[in-house]
């Protein structure tokens, strides 16, 4: 199984505080955005990433070819049109996975504990269908009001059908957490949504709503954070938690 980061985009919001860089570039904690989801990708046993680039692509694709984690294969995938959703991105993937593969979506901005990815990586789905983890504990999301919000019912035990995704709900039940399993079958979703003038992730994955195919995994205790802002890079205990820098 491959992992997917997406890292196109140039974080209009973040830059006060990139000063021109990719934004997983950015340090947390001692660490670079980047390693810390790479070391997550090592933990949870993938070897082969594929990373999207775009804006400053330059600068992000030297530095994973001089500090990329020796376990890790790393293949890089230029999408011009990174202004664009990101659904754009993910599409520009498309050439190096293969037909019969399942693969992970990473966010490059995103970072997670291991065992979030693990449990997303080992959580079945059908061809036609995409998995999206899931935070119901809405009391500990750092940035409620611009989480994407999910519409779901339960199927079984941690297993949910999506219904709907959208950051203007009112009435949900649980928050994206930006980490997808998805199969090849989702790049003719993407593709189709993009004609249609829709052009973001959450566009293709409303698609596969209407239709019961998307899936959702809860993630129970497992923390995550969404690294969009500078008000996010302050919180300190939770990114600890997360690096395992608060257990040392």
């Amino acid at each position: 199984m491959k992992a997917v980061i997406i890292a196109a985009g140039c974080g209009s919001r973040l830059e006060s505080r990139h000063g021109g860089m990719p934004k997983t570039l950015l340090e947390v904690g001692n660490r670079r955005v980047i390693d810390i989801i790479l070391d997550g990708v090592v933990k949870s046993g993938i070897k082969d990433v594929v990373v999207v680039t775009g804006y400053k692509a330059a600068l992000l694709e030297d530095y994973l070819r001089n500090n990329a984690p020796d376990p890790l294969s790393i293949e890089l995938s230029d999408n011009p049109l990174w202004k664009l959703s990101n659904g754009v991105s993910v599409l520009s993937a498309k050439k190096m996975i293969r037909p019969d593969e399942e693969f992970v979506l990473l966010m490059s901005d995103h970072i997670f504990e291991p065992e979030m990815l693990k449990l997303t990586v080992e959580t079945a789905i059908e061809p036609d269908q995409a998995l999206l983890a899931l935070d119901f504990k809405l009391d500990r999301i750092p940035d409620l009001d611009d989480g994407m919000k999910i519409k779901c019912a339960r199927i079984e035990n941690s297993r949910f059908e999506i219904t709907g995704l959208d950051k203007k709900y009112e009435d949900y039940q649980a928050i994206d957490c930006g980490m997808f399993k998805l199969n090849y079958s989702f790049f003719d979703i993407l593709r189709s949504s993009i004609e249609q003038g829709k052009d973001s992730l959450s566009d293709a994955c409303n698609s596969l709503a209407r239709n019961g195919k998307m899936i959702g995994v809860d993630i129970g205790d497992r923390r995550w954070i969404d690294l969009d802002t500078p008000e996010m890079f302050l919180w300190n205990e939770l990114i600890g938690t997360i690096t395992g820098e608060s257990k040392q």
